[in-house]
C-alpha cells in the first residue's frame, strides 16, 4: 500500500511541475503577444492619422491584425523580439480599389526595456511614410490599364486629408504564414 502511495505522490508531483512549466510559457507567450500589440497600436495609429490628415482621396483604412511568426526555439525564444511581427494595412481609395502596405515591429518601434515598452523609432516619419505610400501605389497600379489606375490619382498628399476616410483597426494575432 506504501508502494501505491508513494508512486501516486511522484506522479502527482511530475504532473504540476508539466502543468507549473506549461502554464509559465502561455504566460510569458500571451506577454509577448501583449507587447506585440502595444507596439503595433502604436504604428497603426502613427500611420492612420498620418494619412487622414495629410492625403485626400482615401475611402478606408483597414488594418489587417497582428501577424507573428512564433519560433519555439529553447535558445531564441518566441518571436525574436519582434523581427517576425508586422501588421498590413489595405488602403482603400474606391470601394474595390486598394494598396497594401506592411509595417514591421522592428522596423518602425524598439523595444524599450526600461519603460518595458515599444517607442516609435525615427525612421517612422512623414518622409519615410510619404515614399513608401509612393511605392506601393506604384507596386499595385504597375500592370493595370490606364482607366483602372484612375482611382489611384485621388490619392495625393494634401492638407485636407481625408477627415471621412473610414478607419478598421485590428490588433487580433494571427500566425504569419508563407
Amino acid at each position: 500500500m506504501k508502494k501505491k502511495k508513494w508512486w501516486l505522490i511522484s506522479l502527482l508531483i511530475v504532473l504540476i511541475t508539466i502543468l507549473g512549466i506549461g502554464g509559465k510559457r502561455d504566460m510569458d507567450k500571451r506577454a509577448t503577444e501583449k507587447e506585440y500589440q502595444q507596439g503595433i497600436e502604436l504604428i497603426q495609429s502613427y500611420v492612420s492619422d498620418y494619412l487622414m490628415k495629410n492625403y485626400e482621396g482615401i475611402e478606408k483604412i483597414e488594418w489587417q491584425g497582428v501577424g507573428v511568426e512564433w519560433r519555439n526555439s529553447p535558445i531564441y525564444g518566441s518571436s525574436l523580439l519582434g523581427n517576425y511581427v508586422d501588421s498590413d494595412v489595405k488602403i482603400f481609395v474606391s470601394e474595390d480599389n486598394y494598396f497594401t502596405m506592411t509595417f514591421r515591429l522592428n522596423g518602425e518601434t524598439e523595444y524599450n526595456s526600461s519603460l518595458k515598452k515599444y517607442v516609435k523609432l525615427d525612421s517612422l516619419n512623414a518622409e519615410n511614410t510619404d515614399s513608401f505610400i509612393k511605392m506601393e501605389i506604384e507596386n499595385s497600379t504597375r500592370k493595370l490599364e490606364k482607366k483602372d489606375k484612375i482611382p489611384f490619382e485621388k490619392v495625393k498628399k494634401n492638407t485636407v486629408g481625408s477627415p471621412n476616410a473610414k478607419i478598421i483597426y485590428n490588433l487580433v494575432i494571427y500566425e504569419l504564414k508563407y
